[in-house]
């Protein structure tokens, strides 16, 4: 649609070649434009050079990678629309100029008054009123008058109309679209080149139409894109202020680091300074009252020396034999005086720079010797468990006691009770103090030698007796807090506390490693009195425990507040129970207690239940087969789900698949190390190694059931021991609950 207001041809012509005709490379008229894939166009000859220069091509303007024909840049798309552009503006510029000149090209005679654009020609007044209007043909042609075009009117309508004619017939103009071709055509064409049925046309306004709706809906999509990439552009650019503006505030961090880094120096500078003066002073009047004492001593020599020279040569025999007594004492005593000042002794003192930057010092340290009888050790232990660590600190001193970074070696020796020695590492704190650490893997006395500078720290060597066995006793018979009356099933709870089944207490107690009191669970709400004997705690910290008088299981929350209970429809007498590390599952071991072989026995078997209380299954019954029981007590689940029960009339340990089939047993009958006599206790290390107390004694056998060693002696005074449980950390420690003395024992073994 023309625009109210015309410009000039000049103007035209201008806004033209600069925003649609000028060649994005070379800034000039495109020469023969080629269209790119991403629909810029540039001069034939600007792209053979880009690829003449590089071996490739990229478009100019948006960097894409053009894949080039065979014949390179001549065989990529001529742009047509700007070529018929150009060709309308180089045909048309010179009409605009002499204008004025033109003849009618009818008569040739009179100066032209119009042009009329479809027959191309300039008439006068009289021709176009008496010839050019009569011709039938011309009715529908477009005319101007000679202003109009001066205005610039016509060259707008020659672009226009070139746009608009047939390539191939250049007289007419384009009515139809070829769909075969997909091209568009004039009439001349569908009856030469596009003849039906060979070809398919349609009107071309009809196309163009479609082609228009088709087009708006992605121009609506691409102004939805162009408004997402503008606000990217400025969200980059918001982001591009925001990087500029944190790279200033880190330069100032930077500046102010160095500020701060510049008066640490400085203040270390004058504090290592006043350290070397102040060390240099005390060694100068040490020096300079030496200096006094040898200067005392010459003066005296001095003296000496020219008085007995002086009896010698200028007194009389008389006067010489009078003194001479005392003059020889007198000279005896000069003679064996220590006149030798020695100053190895003497305490030397050097910087050391570092060579590279710590937080506790830039430019560097002060050592110096030290005083080994003012040095000291700290943290040395009565004695250590078996498995832990020796942790010592070494503070070296000056001759004043005053700690100092030393100038010799320090070193430490660890002899083992089996003879083996080590050469520990020390760390030395530059501070004065110097850290030590060694681990125990055996049991009996350690020495450990301490020298610095090949001198012996005091109290250096010294013995630390490392132990094993029984090395606590947790709790005593009562019903006070952390006291017990028959404990029996132990567990561990995320917290590292030790949770106890405190059986004719009628409660649970919670105590931490040391014997101290936390909580107790205790339960009034059931028809019977809660009567526990084993607890497990599940990986989110609930409580599982079989009660004996009720025939259930409670599930509590780390509080004590009963959650559920389960069981009461299928146990019998439920002892012990676990929980699988693979899926949750609980197992509860079940039996009446009835002792000796009866035809009515019940439970005697494992009975499985989902970590919610629903009963899955029970495996097992009474006898002495494999995957039979006679009073199935404690059990174990190592991380495989492996299933370790302590099958107590039969004196054995039975292990049973995740799928709760039978695998293998171990165990026979007997009181001599390596058998089992009424096995009741069973618990896991995370080495596999399976730890069963029976009637009397804890011992440790391998996950196949052989033999290892036995945990506790004689002397430990165990009576009835029952559940086990294993604690994390080193020294790894057994507690077992020892039922007849009312008490939990710890032991180291390993």
């Amino acid at each position: 649609m023309a625009s109210s207001k015309l410009a000039t041809p000049e103007e035209i012509l201008d806004e033209i070649g600069q925003d649609f005709l000028s060649c994005p490379v070379c800034l000039e008229q495109y020469k023969n434009p080629k269209i790119l894939p991403c629909y810029h166009s540039f001069c034939q000859l600007c792209l053979e050079k880009l690829v003449e220069k590089t071996g490739s091509l990229n478009c100019p303007t948006c960097q894409r990678s053009v894949q080039l024909p065979e014949d390179k840049v001549t065989g990529l798309d001529n742009n047509f629309f700007m070529n018929s552009m150009l060709e309308v503006v180089k045909k048309r510029t010179g009409e605009v100029t002499d204008q004025n000149e033109r003849k009618c090209e009818f008569c040739e005679e009179t100066e032209a008054s119009v042009f009329c654009m479809d027959c191309e020609q300039y008439y006068c007044e009289v021709c176009s009123e008496k010839i050019h209007k009569k011709m039938k043909r011309a009715a529908m042609h477009e005319v101007f008058t000679v202003e109009d075009c001066k205005k610039g009117i016509k060259t707008q309508k020659a672009i226009v109309k070139a746009l608009e004619n047939c390539k191939v017939h250049p007289k007419n103009e384009i009515k139809y679209y070829c769909d075969t071709c997909k091209i568009p055509i004039c009439s001349e064409c569908t009856i030469i080149d596009h003849r039906i049925p060979d070809h398919s046309h349609r009107y071309l306004q009809e196309v163009a139409d479609e082609c228009n709706k088709e087009l708006s809906v992605l121009v609506e999509k691409l102004k939805v894109k162009a408004r997402e990439v503008d606000q990217s552009r400025a969200e980059v650019k918001d982001a591009c202020k925001k990087v500029t503006e944190q790279c200033m505030v880190n330069k100032q961090k930077v500046r102010k680091q160095k500020d701060a880094l510049i008066d640490k120096i400085e203040k270390e500078e004058r504090k290592l300074i006043e350290k070397l003066d102040t060390d240099c002073s005390l060694q100068v009047k040490g020096l300079e009252s030496d200096i006094s004492d040898l200067e005392l001593k010459y003066e005296n020599l001095l003296s000496a020396w020219s008085y007995t020279e002086a009896l010698m040569h200028h007194g009389n025999p008389a006067q010489l034999l009078s003194k001479s007594l005392n003059v020889r004492s007198r000279l005896d005593e000069f003679v064996a005086m220590d006149t030798k000042h020695s100053i190895e002794h003497e305490e030397v003192v050097e910087f050391f720079p570092f060579y590279d930057i710590t937080t506790d010092g830039i430019l560097g340290f002060v050592r110096s010797d030290v005083g080994i009888s003012q040095c000291t050790v700290d943290n040395i232990p009565e004695c250590l468990l078996k498995g832990e660590s020796i942790n010592l600190q070494i503070t070296t001193k000056d001759r004043s006691g005053k700690p100092v970074i030393p100038r010799q070696a320090v070193e430490v020796t660890l002899t083992k009770p089996d003879g083996s020695k080590t050469n520990l590492d020390v760390t030395d704190n530059r501070d004065g103090t110097h850290t030590v650490t060694a681990n125990t893997d055996i049991d009996g006395k350690y020495q450990v030698a301490m020298t610095i500078g090949d001198q012996e720290i005091p109290e250096s060597p010294f013995e630390i007796p490392v132990i094993k066995g029984l090395v606590k006793t947790l709790g005593k018979k009562g019903k006070n807090k952390g006291e017990f009356d028959r404990p029996l099933g132990l567990a561990i709870n995320s917290d590292g506390n030790v949770v106890v089944a405190d059986f004719d207490n009628n409660r649970t107690q919670i105590i931490d490693n040391d014997g101290n009191w936390k909580k107790t669970f205790k339960y009034t709400e059931f028809d019977e009195s809660f009567l526990p004997i084993d607890v497990a705690v599940s990986a989110d910290d609930k409580y599982f425990m079989t009660d004996k008088n009720n025939k259930q299981v409670v599930v509590s929350d780390e509080d004590g507040k009963v959650i559920t209970t389960f069981g009461q429809n299928e146990l019998t007498w439920p002892r012990s129970i676990s929980i699988s590390p693979l899926d949750g599952a609980v197992y509860v071991s079940d039996w009446d207690g009835e002792r000796g072989d009866r035809t009515d026995k019940k439970g005697h078997c494992i009975r499985k239940y989902t970590t919610h209380g629903q009963y899955i299954k029970s495996f097992g019954k009474y006898g002495k087969e494999n995957g039979e029981f006679k009073g199935p007590f404690m059990m174990a689940i190592n991380n495989q789900g492996m299933l370790f029960v302590a099958d107590f009339d039969n004196d054995r340990i039975q292990v049973f698949s995740a799928d709760d089939q039978f695998l293998y047993k171990f165990g026979t009958k007997g009181a001599k190390d390596g058998q089992l006599f009424g096995p009741c206790g069973v618990c896991l290390d995370s080495d596999s190694f399976v730890y069963v107390s029976d009637c009397s004694c804890i011992q440790k056998f391998d996950s196949s059931g052989r033999f290892i060693s036995r945990v506790d002696r004689k002397e430990d005074g165990l009576n009835t021991p029952r559940g086990l449980v294993i604690t994390d950390g080193v020294p790894m420690k057994i507690i077992v609950a020892d039922i007849k003395n009312h008490c939990l024992k710890v032991f180291v073994q390993s």
